[in-house]
C-alpha cells in the first residue's frame, strides 16, 4: 500500500506540474508573425514588448547590432534572430536553428523551416505588412503605428500589439567644409 501511495503521489505531482505551467506556450522566435515583424522593424539598441489582446506581456525583443534576442514574460531566454546580408536566421534558445527568412527588392519576405521548406511569405506595402502561409493563404497583418504595431488576425480581429522604444536610426553625417 505504502508503494502505491508512493507511486500516485509522483504521478500526481508530475501531472500537476505541467497544468501548473504557463496557459500560454512559449513563442520560439520566428515561428509566429508578430516576432517575425518585431526582427524585421529592429533598431540597434531598441526593445520592442510584445503584448497580448489584454495588454499582458507575452515577451520582449531586444535588437544590439544585427541580432535580436527574444525573451519571455519571465525574462528567459527563448532565442534569438541574426541578420546576415538579406538573410535571418532564427535560433531557440538552445542555439539550434528553426528557420531563416530571405528578403527580396520586391518588399516580400521568404520565411523557410530548418529543412528549407517555405512556411510563409510576408509583403509590405504602406506601412502595412500581410503574412501568407505556405498555401497563399492571409493569415495576418501588421500595422505600424508609430513607434508600435497591432497585428490582426486573417478576419480582422486584433492579436496583439507592440511597442518598441530606445534605438536610433543611423544618421549620416555632414561634413562642413573649412
Amino acid at each position: 500500500m505504502k508503494r502505491f501511495a508512493i507511486a500516485v503521489l509522483s504521478f500526481t505531482v508530475t501531472i500537476g506540474s505541467l497544468f501548473a505551467a504557463d496557459a500560454q506556450k512559449t513563442a520560439v522566435p520566428g515561428s509566429d508573425d508578430l516576432s517575425r515583424y518585431a526582427v524585421a522593424k529592429a533598431v540597434p539598441g531598441g526593445q520592442t514588448v510584445l503584448r497580448d489582446t489584454s495588454g499582458r506581456t507575452l515577451g520582449t525583443a531586444a535588437t544590439i547590432g544585427t541580432r535580436t534576442t527574444f525573451r519571455d514574460s519571465a525574462g528567459r531566454t527563448t532565442g534569438t534572430a541574426s541578420i546576415e546580408g538579406n538573410r535571418t536566421v532564427f535560433r531557440d534558445s538552445s542555439g539550434r536553428t528553426v528557420g531563416t527568412a530571405t528578403s527580396s527588392a520586391s518588399q516580400t519576405t521568404t520565411y523557410l523551416d530548418a529543412a528549407g521548406r517555405t512556411t510563409s511569405t510576408a509583403s509590405e506595402a504602406g506601412g502595412r505588412t500581410t503574412f501568407r502561409d505556405g498555401s497563399g493563404r492571409t493569415t495576418s497583418t501588421v500595422q505600424s503605428t508609430g513607434s508600435g504595431a497591432t497585428m490582426r488576425d486573417a478576419a480582422g480581429r486584433i492579436k496583439a500589439t507592440s511597442s518598441s522604444t530606445g534605438g536610433k536610426q543611423p544618421v549620416t553625417v555632414k561634413h562642413k567644409r573649412p
